[in-house]
């Protein structure tokens, strides 16, 4: 029997060589596909999900953050008022901070017993510069409070470093500071010890010349007046003190105490100066005596070392010049940018180059002089950070004190040298009078000296405990029960939401990528032929009420868009013998392909035509399960045995509506039943028996039956199920049955919810009641084929 094609058929041209669009797929439609494998999502997401937050909680440790703040205040304390002689001088805070972080200050704190077994210790080979690393000490904004803090994810180990730091750091302040006081104790006190044994030397000399009976005291006291007011005419012509080149001849007895009071003060300067450079140089020897360490040169510390290297670059006057350059051009850029409305203005890009000129060439600079100044620094050479004043309150280094003291020791050989000048003057002078008055000025001297060296020790024991800037803990640091970033806990609430997008995403791609059928006009543009849209199968409706319009509107629906399917396979009634044949298959099973024919039968039969639904699906037979109908013999009994004829298998459905011819028994090979003349004579005997046969086939992709079949029909209709079918295997099918030259009479979509906004929707103003009703209920079929 000839095939008839498509165009024949349905009426209209087919253009299979225009080009198939690809499918659009919306965010509806993708939505619908993650709620539909909400179940995947979620068991996907409980099982990634847990592993990685207990990797995360294992793997990833938390921070803890522990703190000791120190007060660091200026003190100035001088109990009798009496200048800057002896004034300590004030180590700012920044010389503080840098104090701690001193090699020798973190060496002892890691050597405090309370953080040997410390793992910090075991796992740092250079643990002082581990420690240098990890620890953050910060002067608080406008405040007197310096915050010593570690970070550690051992919050015992971190309180532990801190305080071991801490206690390093002030045990060695106070080392330094009673150190350099006990020096100077001992110094002062030996030169009272000496002046007292001086003036007892002095006094038994005065003594002497006064037993002598020359001398009175009323002579010694006119003499002492006369050379008062000599004294005032010297001081018109010469000021205060008088010149270093004078001789005692030109030196009045007042000018002569000024001597000895300045020759003290140097002395003292000297010793506080001997003092301080001896703790300095504390680390290289311990003798009680400075000279020897002043004459010998220390090599200073590395924060020292490239402190006094920048500081003595940035006191050359060209590098000065540079720096006070680029300041202003920064000034100007500044003003450039904030009227600048562009980041590409020209103005701003020419002065952003000039300023990184600048600093090229101040680099430039630095390469260059970096090293021989560091080789001057350390050779003990002279430097401009030597020469430079010092400011109020700073700490000097190791060359700067030496310099000093060797300043202060010329000063006192110089005013040694005019005083042993007057006595050599006195020791010539026969005058015993003359004698009497010098002796006298020496004891006077010399008391006033004792007077002002006992004040300067009771000064001292008031600093001592007092010093230049107190110096306190007012926070120990300890153990952190919170950790201080947060990390673990962080990722731990951000990994399971950083997987449900992850699959969230997976599963939208996949969906994309499987391109459900869901859209009608692409669906129809990909496959070149008409297709049709069927509501989901209604469930069995309850027992109709009066003046309830609306009720079956759902069984309306559906039963409106079965008959226009009915119409474009059916037809009209055909001529008598010329019985029409329809294939329902689909691309891949359960796409409702089963339940499509049973429908679609009892829709025809109801029509008025004779109708035979032949279940064709050997392999996985249906329709008797489906129509509630019991399992005989059937098709592949028919095609197997000659003797047996087709009108003693067909089973009646619905009162006869239309007819059943079952899978029959099970058989091996269905594909060699099909290949064989029988099954085409089959078709052709029962197209004279019946106006429409509907074949119920199993799907095209798995299996050749379908097509087998397909070169005696008339045509096949495609079944597919909205949002579960895939537009690509629907179009493969396609593609197929063009090959084997099998015409496709339409497509359907099964379960379509959104049918009524595409056909528009439609109700019959009249329902019918009773026997009309029953008789215009669909097949009650749920299931898929």
């Amino acid at each position: 029997m000839p095939v008839r094609t498509a165009a024949a058929v349905v009426g209209v041209p087919r253009e299979l060589a225009a080009p198939a669009p690809t499918m659009q797929v919306n965010p509806v439609s993708i939505l619908r596909g993650l709620m539909r494998n909400w179940w995947k999502i979620l068991g996907l997401w409980l099982i990634t999900s847990l592993p990685a937050v207990y990797l995360i909680y294992s793997q990833i440790r938390p921070t803890y953050n522990a703190y000791s703040v120190i007060r660091i205040q200026s003190n100035h304390p001088d109990l009798f008022g009496s200048g800057t002689t002896l004034k300590v001088v004030d180590r700012n805070i920044e010389t503080e901070i840098q104090h701690i972080k001193t090699d020798s200050v973190l060496s002892a704190a890691l050597g405090d017993p309370t953080v040997a077994d410390l793992p910090f210790l075991k796992d740092n080979p250079s643990a002082v510069s581990a420690l240098k690393a990890k620890l953050s000490i910060q002067n608080e904004k406008n405040t007197d409070y310096v915050r010593v803090a570690l970070d550690s994810t051992d919050p015992v180990e971190a309180a532990a470093l801190v305080n071991a730091v801490v206690n390093a750091y002030m045990e060695s302040y106070k080392t330094y500071q009673e150190g350099s006081n006990v020096l100077l104790r001992k110094k002062l006190q030996q030169y009272l010890d000496d002046t007292a044994k001086e003036k007892r030397g002095k006094t038994d000399e005065l003594n002497a010349l006064m037993d002598k009976g020359t001398i009175t005291l009323k002579n010694l006291n006119s003499s002492s007046t006369e050379t008062e007011k000599a004294a005032s005419a010297t001081k018109k012509a010469f000021g205060d003190e008088p010149p270093a080149a004078q001789s005692i001849n030109d030196v009045s007895f007042e000018q002569f105490r000024k001597y000895k009071d300045r020759l003290l003060e140097t002395r003292v300067a000297l010793f506080k100066a001997k003092a301080e450079l001896s703790q300095r140089t504390g680390d290289f020897q311990n003798a009680d005596e400075i000279a020897d360490v002043a004459a010998e040169g220390a090599v200073p510390s590395g924060a020292e070392l490239e402190s006094r290297i920048k500081a003595e670059f940035l006191s050359d006057p060209a590098i000065a010049e540079l720096y006070e350059q680029k300041r202003d051009m920064k000034q100007r850029l500044d003003h450039v940018e904030k009227g600048a409305r562009k980041g590409s203005d020209p103005a701003r890009r020419a002065h952003r180059d000039a300023v990184a000129g600048i600093q090229a060439r101040i680099d430039e600079f630095w390469e260059e002089r970096y090293h021989e100044i560091r080789g001057r620094i350390l050779e003990g050479g002279p430097s401009n950070l030597a020469e430079a004043p010092k400011a109020a309150g700073a700490p000097r280094n190791v060359q700067e004190l030496k310099a000093e003291v060797a300043q202060l020791e010329h000063d006192q050989a110089a005013i040694l040298a005019v005083l042993n000048e007057a006595q050599i003057e006195t020791q010539r002078s026969n005058s015993d009078t003359y004698k009497a008055q010098f002796l006298q000025a020496e004891i006077d001297s010399m008391t006033n000296d004792q007077a002002i060296v006992r004040r300067k020790l009771q000064d001292l024991d008031f600093v001592t405990g007092k010093d230049a800037i107190r110096v306190e803990v007012t926070d120990r640091a300890a153990v952190p029960r919170l950790a201080s970033d947060g990390k673990r806990v962080k990722l731990m609430a951000a990994a399971p939401l950083v997987l449900m997008l992850l699959l969230l995403g997976v599963f939208s791609l996949l969906e994309i990528r499987a391109e459900r059928v869901g859209d009608p006009d692409a669906l129809s543009s990909r496959v070149q032929s008409e297709v049709y849209s069927l509501p989901p199968i209604p469930m069995a409706r309850s027992q109709r009420r009066l003046g309830a319009p609306g009720e079956d509107d759902q069984i309306d629906r559906f039963i409106q868009r079965l008959d226009h399917l009915r119409f474009a396979v059916c037809g009209d009634h055909p001529e008598v013998g010329l019985g029409r044949c329809v294939l329902i298959s689909s691309a891949v099973g359960s796409e409702g392909k089963t339940t499509l024919a049973a429908q679609l039968a009892a829709r025809c039969g109801h029509s008025g035509h004779t109708t035979l639904l032949i279940d064709a699906d050997l392999r996985r037979g249906a329709l008797c399960p489906l129509l509630d109908i019991p399992e005989g013999r059937g098709l592949s009994d028919v095609l197997t045995n000659e003797d047996l004829n087709v009108e003693d298998v067909v089973i009646p459905v619905q009162g006869g509506t239309f007819h059943l011819l079952s899978a029959g028994t099970a058989v091996s090979d269905t594909s060699r039943i099909f290949q064989g003349r029988a099954f085409g004579m089959l078709i052709a005997r029962l197209r004279q028996l019946y106006d429409l046969i509907i074949i119920d086939s199993p799907p095209i992709l798995p299996v050749p039956d379908a097509l087998i079949m397909g070169r005696w029909t008339d045509g096949v209709v495609l079944a597919s199920r909205y949002d579960v079918s895939r537009a690509p295997q629907v179009e493969r099918a396609r593609r197929q049955l063009d090959l084997a030259g099998i015409p496709v009479l339409g497509t359907v979509i099964n379960g379509m919810r959104t049918s009524d906004s595409y056909y528009g929707r439609y109700t019959y103003s009249r329902q019918p009641t009773g026997a009309a009703a029953d008789q215009e209920r669909p097949a009650d079929a749920t299931s898929a084929g």
